[in-house]
């Protein structure tokens, strides 16, 4: 079993605490051995660790020759990609990471032939974007959103895929300039393929992230319903029962709340909707799910 990550800032001391503490007994919490005791010093010694000279370090791994060479071994590439991704998850880090100049490995190690690199790359880029406005127009400005639509489509890895997937969604999140670009680049053609995939990570943040658009701006939902997304819903809630249904019942829903014409297209009598509706109550016992599927069945009546 590999050593927990030393935390960096106080919020990682915590969330180390919290998880090193959640599954002991109270009655236990309160002993600490010797070598937590020591290991817990060194963590405190190490929270005044120099972020920025941390960070440099990566970056000096991550140059753009080493980064798009094939004949390069990975692995320290993809630990430094992850140390910067640790820190970052600050949002004043993420700007300074930028601020420092750190974009300029991004470009290099989402075009590298490495894999790891690739998908590590595009959780950098959704960690540093997400909730982060001044993070999400630099991002804009450098142009990698037709990049990571181009991963998600084309991408050979798998992981690659479902993480550009992720970094879209978050650089999008309540960005109407990024939302804006992302329509411009035809990017809800891009989420609909996603949906036909048979990756099921992929299915499941596309379905979140449509959901998320269309809280955000009902003005979409003219859009998706034109290109059949319905229809689309409907026929993945046909298929055997999986775990991605929940998440297509949640988008198909904010799809048709108060937007007739989405609702008349799950009225068409050839969907049978109502009526696989009322029959996947009788067999789904998780309450949530059973919650959505009966607002569904009333809605769609």
């Amino acid at each position: 079993m590999e050593p927990p990550r030393q935390p960096r800032d106080m919020q990682g001391l915590l969330r180390f605490a919290i998880e090193g503490t959640a599954s002991e007994d109270r009655t236990t919490v309160t002993s600490m051995t010797e070598e937590r005791r020591r290991w817990l010093e060194e963590a405190l010694r190490g929270l005044s660790v120099d972020v920025v000279a941390e960070i440099s370090k990566s970056l000096n791994i991550l140059n753009p020759d080493r980064v798009e060479s094939p004949e390069e071994d990975p692995g320290e590439m993809e630990e430094a990609l992850e140390m910067i991704t640790d820190f970052v998850d600050s949002m004043d880090t993420a700007n300074d990471f930028h601020k420092i100049g750190g974009f300029f490995i991004l470009i290099p190690c989402l075009n590298s032939p490495h894999d790891g690199v690739r998908w590590r790359c595009c959780q950098l880029i959704g960690t540093i974007t997400q909730n982060n406005p001044y993070c999400q127009q630099q991002v804009l400005k450098e142009d990698l959103l037709s990049i990571l639509l181009k991963m998600l489509e084309n991408d050979d890895c798998e992981e690659a895929r479902v993480k550009a997937l992720y970094a879209i969604s978050c650089l999008t999140r309540e960005c109407a300039e990024a939302q804006d670009a992302f329509v411009n680049c035809d990017g809800f053609s891009s989420l609909l393929r996603a949906l036909q995939s048979s990756v099921g990570k992929l299915k499941i943040k596309a379905s979140f992230m449509l959901t998320c658009l269309c809280n955000e701006d009902p003005s979409f939902k003219d859009t998706l319903c034109n290109m059949g997304f319905v229809e689309q819903f409907v026929a993945l809630l046909q298929r055997d029962h999986d775990s991605t249904h929940e998440h297509l019942l949640a988008a198909l829903l904010a799809l048709t709340q108060g937007h007739p014409p989405s609702i008349e297209e799950c009225r068409r009598s050839e969907f049978l909707l109502r009526e696989l509706l009322d029959n996947r109550i009788e067999l789904i016992k998780d309450r949530d799910e059973c919650l959505k599927l009966n607002i569904a069945a009333r809605y769609y009546r």
